[in-house]
Order: structure tokens, then C-alpha cells, then sequence
């Protein structure tokens, strides 16, 4: 099994949960998803948690686990790392979510253990296989005489971080099986950033009947919850830190808090980052929170090296990371932009494009534009701050694009269109 994997695992100190207050709504959600409380949901079997990088999928799923965990209706977990050898596949997942059922459900161990012993290979069977076998056959058995079985919730989180895509696609296809021929009232929630290769699964003829979606956007009101969370940190700060007394009283003030949240958008990701750079112990916060803001130069430290680290890999996974980076510019620039208009700009295809941005998602929006008879597409950014990446060298290095020499090079080439 992977140790690592669990939602209560001990290699991560302080993993991300919701603070206090905060995901009230989503969180909601997604228990009256599993009481069947809404007629609409009630049969579907999997609840998709998705939304941009750093909308906070992880700190929900952990969430979910420890309230459905106080509740007596979390059956196990598996939280998948891309950056973790024994969580970025597939291989220990069937195994380590029988070892989750046996040490609450004692009453099948006997039947998984003695299986393993007469089977010692199936651990390189089908995962399929491996649920019907560890996970279904011994839930079914035992509670085979119940009348009445409460839903049991299986969490998959980082769906998306599973390095092998022909995995993510058998995973998804084995948690359908299991919702919908299995005895067992299973309910599977699975976090993922909105990859392509995993929204094409999402959103097939096979899973979409199964599919409760949850978009992590707007209608939860991030800003609110984010709002709360700076609020009660900043709160603290000024209570506990050991420079509280180098505060200034009104700080921070609300217009400082304001563009924090304009800049998160929608994202805990930025928020959390902030404010751990803010809370250093080596400074003054109120410092710290003014070079964050661009009110006095940086530190040495970079404050936001995590979230660079996150728009890094997302950029160096495409095919072309010198082509996406060009095409992100024009929405980082003007806010929003039409396809066609990018790609006559750069020569190419609106539909290479599309192509390129496909597997994107979690930083970039495509909307469809109004007009009739096209079939093009808005593209939008989700996250303000990676405007600030992309334009600033310290931070997007090789990555990086001088937001004058872009501006000037869109200009000449809009004159060389137009007196072509």
C-alpha cells in the first residue's frame, strides 16, 4: 500500500484543509450529495470536484474526509502526488484502499488476507479486478443480510497527478463500474484539476449518467471565503507575531485586503502563499505584506516560489512551451481574446490554438463566443497572478515575456494586417 496517500497521512506537516468558516456551501454540497438529500444527484455515484489550479481541491477532499471520518461513513482515501514515487500511479491504489476497509471494517479481514494468500498475484491484475476482489466481493458478503446500508464514501483527490493518463482513464472507468453493478452502496468523490484527457472521460456517454459535477467557481463565493480566511490570519498576526508591536494600528487596511483578494482570484493557492510570506518571523509583517503589494522593493526571498513552481509545470508540460507562453500573452494582456484574432496574429490556425490550451484548463477559461455561425471561442484567465508571472523574469525565467516588447510587436503586426 501507499502510506503516503492517506488523507491523515503523517509525511506532510499541516496538510491544507478549509479553514474555519470557510467552503460552507461547497461542503454542503457535497454531504447532502451523499444523504441523497437532492432528488436530482441522488443516483449519481461519483461527485467530480474540479476547478483552477489552486482553487483548493485538496484542502475540501481532506476536509470531507475528516467530517465524513467524525460520521462514521468514510470507507478510505487516496490522495495522488505527482512530486511522490509512491503516489503518482496507479499500482498501490486498489491496495491501499482494501488496507483502509479492513482497519474499520475488521469483520472482512480475514476474507481479504486469506484471497491474497491464494492469489498472491493479484496485485498485477486488472484494477478491476482488484476492487471486485478485495473491495466488493468482502463488502458484499458481509453485508449481504443488511437491509438497509448507509452510502460509503471513497475520496480520490488529485486525479490529475497520477502520471500515467491511461490510468486516470482506467480509474475512472473501474469507480463507474463499482457505482453502478456493485452491491455495495459505494460513493466515490474525486478532486482533479479540469484536464482534457480527464474531462473527455467526465464527460463520455459511459460516466456522465454517473456524474454529479461541482466547478469550484463563482457560485460558491471564493471571495467571500477568502475575505474570512486573510481577516482571521491577519488577526493573528497582529495578536502573536513577535514584531506585533512595529504594527501600525489600522493595518492592514481594508484596501490592502481588497486587492489581496482581487488578486487571488478565486484561488487559495495565492491567499495561503501570502500570507505565509507575511507571518515570517524574521520580519516585520506589515513590510512583508508592502513588497507583496508592490508598495516597496522585494526581499531576497521570493514570496511566491510555490505558486511559480505550479504555473511552471503546467507551462513545461504542453508540447510547446514557447508557443503557449505567446498565445497566454495576448489574454494576459487585453483580458480577453478571440481565438481567431490570436492566431492570425501568430500565424497559425485558431484551432492549433484551442489545441495548445486544451490541457490548460486549470489556469485558463474558453468560452464560446456569442455570434452565430462560428464555432470560436473566448480565452480568458482565471488567475490574476499569472499576469504578474508571466511579465516578471525573476519569477517565470525562461518562461518570461517583456510585456513592452510584446505590447510593441502586437502593435506592428496589427499595422502590417491591416495595410497588407
Amino acid at each position: 500500500m501507499a502510506p503516503n496517500a492517506l488523507h491523515n497521512s503523517g509525511h506532510l506537516f499541516d496538510p491544507p484543509k478549509c479553514h474555519p468558516g470557510t467552503r460552507v456551501a461547497v461542503i454542503q454540497a457535497i454531504m447532502d450529495w451523499l444523504a441523497g438529500a437532492n432528488k436530482a444527484t441522488r443516483d449519481k455515484g461519483v461527485n467530480w470536484i474540479t476547478g483552477a489550479a489552486g482553487a483548493g481541491k485538496s484542502a475540501i477532499g481532506r476536509s470531507v474526509c475528516e467530517r465524513c471520518t467524525q460520521e462514521g461513513i468514510l470507507l478510505a482515501s487516496f490522495f495522488f502526488g505527482s512530486t511522490d514515487g509512491t503516489r503518482n500511479h496507479s499500482k498501490h491504489l486498489a491496495a491501499t484502499i482494501a488496507y483502509q476497509i479492513c482497519a474499520i471494517r475488521p469483520s472482512i479481514r480475514k476474507a481479504v488476507s486469506d484471497y491474497i494468500e491464494y492469489n498472491p498475484l493479484i496485485f498485477n491484475k486488472s484494477m478491476r479486478t482488484q476492487f471486485v476482489s478485495l473491495v466488493i466481493d468482502p463488502l458484499s458478503a458481509c453485508y449481504a443480510n443488511r437491509l438497509q446500508i448507509l452510502p460509503h464514501l471513497i475520496v480520490i483527490d488529485g486525479l490529475d497527478e497520477c502520471l500515467d493518463v491511461s490510468s486516470q482513464r482506467d480509474i475512472l472507468e473501474t469507480i463507474t463500474y463499482l457505482t453502478t453493478y456493485s452491491y455495495f452502496p459505494f460513493r466515490f468523490l474525486v478532486c482533479s484539476r479540469p484536464e482534457s484527457n480527464i474531462k473527455n472521460v467526465m464527460h463520455g456517454v459511459q460516466m456522465s449518467a454517473a456524474v454529479f459535477k461541482i466547478f469550484l467557481g463563482d457560485e460558491y463565493h471564493p471571495d467571500e471565503d477568502i475575505g474570512l480566511y486573510l481577516r482571521d490570519q491577519f488577526n493573528l498576526i497582529r495578536e502573536g507575531h513577535i514584531f506585533k508591536s512595529s504594527l501600525p494600528v489600522s493595518w492592514p487596511s481594508e484596501e490592502n485586503v481588497r486587492e489581496l483578494i482581487h488578486k487571488s482570484s478565486g484561488q487559495f493557492v495565492y491567499t495561503s502563499t501570502a500570507v505565509r510570506y507575511t507571518q515570517s518571523p524574521r520580519h516585520m509583517p506589515h513590510q512583508r505584506l508592502d513588497a507583496l503589494l508592490g508598495l516597496r522593493p522585494p526581499f531576497k526571498d521570493l514570496p511566491f516560489a510555490e505558486l511559480d513552481a505550479l504555473y511552471t509545470h503546467l507551462l513545461k508540460m504542453t508540447d510547446d512551451p514557447s508557443l503557449t507562453v505567446r498565445i497566454l500573452a495576448f489574454p494576459a494582456m487585453y483580458h480577453k481574446q478571440c481565438t481567431y484574432d490570436i492566431a492570425k496574429y501568430l500565424e497559425i490556425k485558431d484551432v492549433e490554438v484551442e489545441v495548445v490550451l486544451s490541457d490548460l484548463a486549470a489556469i485558463v477559461q474558453m468560452a464560446p463566443e456569442l455570434e452565430e455561425n462560428n464555432n470560436l471561442a473566448h480565452v480568458s484567465l482565471l488567475h490574476k497572478s499569472f499576469e504578474d508571472f508571466l511579465f516578471d523574469q525573476h519569477r517565470s525565467k525562461g518562461l518570461h515575456m517583456d510585456f513592452a516588447e510584446t505590447r510593441a510587436w502586437h502593435i506592428l503586426h496589427s499595422l502590417q494586417i491591416f495595410s497588407g
